[in-house]
């Protein structure tokens, strides 16, 4: 059953800081000392253009104590911009007794380490000219052969699709690099701030601006124990969304910054941010408002099942696509503008595949396998749906 709570709301709060709004949030355990924080973007400005970082300790409860704020990421940090520390996002390495935190400001996307009493050690850009305020949440994988890489996903172009991105040695500042793996699943024309899992399955949760709202959206991929995380350069993701397993009511308005986590409960959640002025004007800025609040949406395991959605959804625009994951779909729907073709595998490093001729329109693919490719001699654009069983 769907449990909703508040976790911050700027009219509550004492502090001038975050009057403005608050947003993207994102929990970090503190495995030494058994401790959880809270990580948040913050404003005082009714533009919300200058935004800042915190960090704050959250109880079992969901309270924020913001006796104990840090304010680690200032509107000015790495360097003054226009719009500035939009989202972040982190992680604690427990090795190196250390937070390592990214954000979004200005033109770039970036990391900063932190030590345990979040004193700044160092920064990197990892992004130069990212030009997005979707933040950029990283995933260790900790795979031997990988023990030091992380995966990062990410809008990329017009924001009509995202990106997946491998960060190699990123427990060190001056050894990390950032590797372009492409496209990872294309829908709509405004994904934004984002978030995604490799637990307990690789799962992308995704803030998109709608022609109507904001709303949230998921793209679902597949259990890392059917992958190598190689693959994941050669995989593409189907969207659905994520609005009707909510239960959100229309006072939120629009709601948006997804983070999935369970902690520090032990409960299965996502955080998100509420836009509740955002459809009307103020009177001391001629501006929509930017007034965000940070809320709690208790979930169960149906978001993690692809059979919750109904359907899944992509579009591809080429000669041949990455591998779809279409687990479980009864029917394939493919509109394709040309002739092509449809590529089954059961598996993806199986040799043996079946091939399914597809004629330029809408063509219909029964019960379709794991995974399934678009191949063309000329390039096509197609929109596909997987109808779930």
């Amino acid at each position: 059953m769907v449990k909703v709570e508040p976790v911050l709301i700027p009219a509550k709060q004492p502090l001038p800081d975050l009057r403005g709004g608050v947003g993207t949030p994102y929990i970090v355990y503190d495995a030494r000392r058994d401790a959880y924080w809270f990580l948040f973007t913050g404003w005082s400005d009714p533009t919300g253009s200058k935004r800042e970082g915190y960090a704050a300790p959250i109880d079992e409860a969901l309270n924020v104590d913001l006796g104990k704020l840090r304010k680690i990421l200032p509107s000015d940090f790495p360097a003054p911009a226009g719009y500035t520390n939009n989202a972040v996002r982190g992680l604690y390495n427990e090795a190196r007794d250390e937070f390592l935190v990214t954000s979004t400001h200005g033109e770039d996307a970036y990391i900063a380490a932190f030590g345990a009493d979040w004193s700044l050690k160092g920064h990197k850009i990892l992004i130069k000219g990212f030009r997005k305020d979707s933040g950029l949440p990283i995933r260790p994988t900790g795979a031997y052969g990988n023990i030091r890489d992380a995966l990062a996903v990410a809008p990329i172009g017009d924001s009509s699709a995202i990106g997946i991105f491998a960060l190699r040695n990123v427990d060190e500042l001056g050894e990390l690099a950032v590797e372009d793996w492409g496209e990872l699943g294309r829908w709509g024309a405004g994904n934004d701030v984002i978030d995604f899992t490799l637990m307990p399955r690789l799962q992308v949760f995704v803030e998109v601006d709608t022609p109507s709202r904001w709303v949230l959206q998921t793209y679902i991929g597949p259990s890392l124990d059917e992958v190598a995380l190689s693959d994941l350069r050669n995989i593409a993701l189907l969207e659905a969304s994520l609005m009707p397993l909510l239960g959100l009511d229309d006072s939120f308005t629009q709601v948006g910054h997804p983070h999935y986590t369970t902690l520090p409960d032990g409960r299965p959640k996502l955080l998100l941010a509420s836009f509740r002025d955002t459809w009307t004007r103020r009177p001391d800025t001629g501006r929509e408002g930017y007034t965000h609040e940070i809320w709690a949406v208790y979930v169960d395991e149906a978001i993690f099942d692809p059979r919750s959605y109904g359907e899944l959804r992509g579009r591809f625009q080429g000669a041949e696509s990455k591998w779809y994951y279409v687990p479980g779909a009864e029917r394939l729907y493919v509109a394709v503008d040309g002739e092509a073709e449809l590529v089954q595998r059961l598996d993806l490093r199986d040799e043996v595949e079946e091939t399914v001729e597809l004629s330029k329109g809408i063509n219909v693919v029964e019960r379709p396998v794991t995974w399934v490719k678009i191949r063309a001699k000329a390039p096509v654009k197609a929109t596909i749906k997987a109808v779930m069983r």
